[in-house]
C-alpha cells in the first residue's frame, strides 16, 4: 500500500474497529455468559470494564513502544495478540480464563489504539490528514456496531461462544492487512533515543496543557458513547419488551450513523469553522438528543430517529477532538500524544460501564440525563479553555 493512500488509511481504520468491538461484543451475549458463570449484573458490568484496565496502564508505555519499534509493527502484533484473546475466550472453562482472555485482549486494543492514529499521522498530511484523523474517530462506534452485530448473531443460543471465534477470525485478516501498510519514514537527528530520553520526552508530552485538555474532552466523549452504547440494548429490551438479540441489533444499526457524523465534522472543518464553535454547536444537539433516547415512552420508530441524531452527533463531536490531535502533538511526540488519548479513553471504558448500567434496571431516565448534561458541559469548557491557550501560544511564537 502507498503511504497516505485511502488503502492505506481504511486498512490502519481496521485495527481500531477491531479494538472497539472488544468492548461491545460481549454485550449481547451477556446472559449466556452470566448463566454459565453465574455472574450478576454488577459482576458482568466489571468484567466489561476489565478489558480497560491493562489499556489504562499501558497507555503510557505504549507510546514508548509505538516511538521505538514504529507503529506499523506493534498493530500487526497486538492484532495477533486479540487472535490469541479470542481463541481463549472461545474455550474458557471457567470465569478466571474469561477473565485472563479480557486483559489480554486489553494488551492489545492500548497498542492499537496508540499505534493507529501515530502511523495515520505519520503516513498522512494537509488536508488528507484531518480527513484521515476525522475518519479515525469512527473507529469506536462502527467497532462497538460490529461487536454488537457479532454477539448478537449468537446470542441467547448454544452456540454462543462462536462470537468470539468470528472477533478471532476478524484480528487475523486485519492483522494480515497489517503486512501490507506501508512503514513510515522517522528522520532521526542523531543515535536512536535511550528508554531514559523517551521517558522524559513523554514526561514532557504528557505536560502540555493543551494536550491535557484534548484528553479530558476525549475521556468525556468516550465515557458518554461507550456508556450509552453499553446500556441501550439492555434498556430497549425491557422497555420495547424486545430480546436482546434484537436490541443489539437496533443499537448496532443506529451506531453506523457515526460516520456520515464524522465525516460530516471533517467537511464542516474543512470550510474553516473553528472547532470550539463546531463542538458547542454538537453538544447542544448531543445533550437534548442524547437524554431523550433514554426517556421510556417513545415508540420504536421514533427512537430510531433519536438514536441515529445521537450518533451523528456524538461521532461529530469525537472526529472534532481527533481532528485536534495532530494541531497539540508535536511530530517527535506523536506516540506519546496518541498514548494519552489512548488512556484517556481507556479509563473512560474502564468506569462508565458499572456507572451507567446502575441505571439500566428501571425506566428513570433522569439520571442519564444528568451525566450527559455533566459530560458534555465540561468536555465545552475544556475545547474552549484549549483554543484558548492555542492562540496564546501562537501569539507568544509570533511575538
Amino acid at each position: 500500500m502507498k503511504a497516505g493512500s485511502w488503502r492505506s488509511i481504511l486498512g490502519i481504520y481496521l485495527f481500531g474497529v477491531c479494538g472497539g468491538s472488544t468492548v461491545s461484543k460481549i454485550i449481547p451475549v451477556g446472559d449466556d455468559i452470566a448463566r454459565v458463570f453465574g455472574l450478576g449484573p454488577a459482576d458482568f458490568g466489571w468484567l466489561v470494564s476489565l478489558v480497560a484496565v491493562p489499556a489504562a496502564l499501558l497507555a503510557i508505555p505504549s507510546g514508548i513502544v509505538v516511538d521505538r519499534f514504529g507503529p506499523r509493527l506493534v498493530l500487526i502484533i497486538a492484532a495477533f495478540v486479540g487472535v490469541a484473546a479470542n481463541a481463549l475466550y472461545a474455550v474458557a472453562p471457567s470465569l478466571p480464563f474469561l477473565q485472563l482472555a479480557r486483559l489480554l485482549e486489553g494488551v492489545a486494543i492500548v497498542h492499537m489504539y496508540t499505534a493507529g492514529p501515530a502511523l495515520m499521522m505519520a503516513t498522512t498530511e494537509g488536508k488528507r490528514r484531518t480527513s484521515a484523523m476525522t475518519l479515525w474517530a469512527t473507529y469506536m462506534p462502527v467497532g462497538t456496531a460490529t461487536g454488537l452485530a457479532i454477539g448478537g448473531l449468537f446470542a441467547e443460543g448454544a452456540y454462543w461462544r462462536m462470537a468470539f471465534v468470528v472477533a478471532g477470525l476478524l484480528f487475523a485478516v486485519v492483522g494480515l492487512l497489517g503486512l501490507l501498510q506501508p512503514t513510515p519514514r522517522i528522520e532521526r537527528q542523531g543515535p536512536r533515543p535511550t528508554i531514559g530520553a523517551q521517558l522524559l520526552a513523554l514526561r514532557s508530552a504528557y505536560s502540555k496543557p493543551a494536550l491535557l485538555l484534548l484528553a479530558l474532552a476525549f475521556f468525556l466523549m468516550i465515557g458518554l458513547g461507550l456508556g450509552a452504547n453499553v446500556t441501550f440494548p439492555t434498556y430497549f429490551s425491557r422497555i420495547h419488551h424486545i430480546t436482546i438479540a434484537r436490541a443489539s441489533n437496533m443499537v448496532a444499526l443506529a451506531t453506523l450513523a457515526m460516520v456520515p457524523g464524522s465525516l460530516l465534522a471533517g467537511f464542516i472543518l474543512g470550510k474553516g469553522v473553528s472547532r470550539q464553535w463546531l463542538f458547542t454547536g454538537l453538544a447542544l444537539i448531543g445533550l437534548v438528543v442524547g437524554s431523550l433516547a433514554f426517556f421510556p415512552d417513545l415508540g420504536l420508530p421514533v427512537r430510531y430517529v433519536v438514536l441515529a441524531l445521537w450518533f451523528i452527533a456524538s461521532g461529530a463531536a469525537t472526529a472534532v477532538l481527533l481532528a485536534t490531535l495532530p494541531i497539540v502533538a508535536e511530530p517527535e511526540r506523536r506516540g506519546a500524544a496518541a498514548a494519552l488519548i489512548n488512556q484517556a479513553g481507556s479509563l473512560a471504558t474502564f468506569l462508565n460501564p458499572p456507572i451507567w448500567l446502575a441505571f439500566s434496571t428501571g425506566r428513570d431516565w433522569t439520571p442519564y440525563g444528568a451525566l450527559m448534561a455533566a459530560g458534555w458541559g465540561v468536555a465545552v469548557l475544556a475545547m474552549w479553555l484549549l483554543a484558548a491557550r492555542t492562540a496564546a501560544v501562537r501569539t507568544t511564537a509570533h511575538a
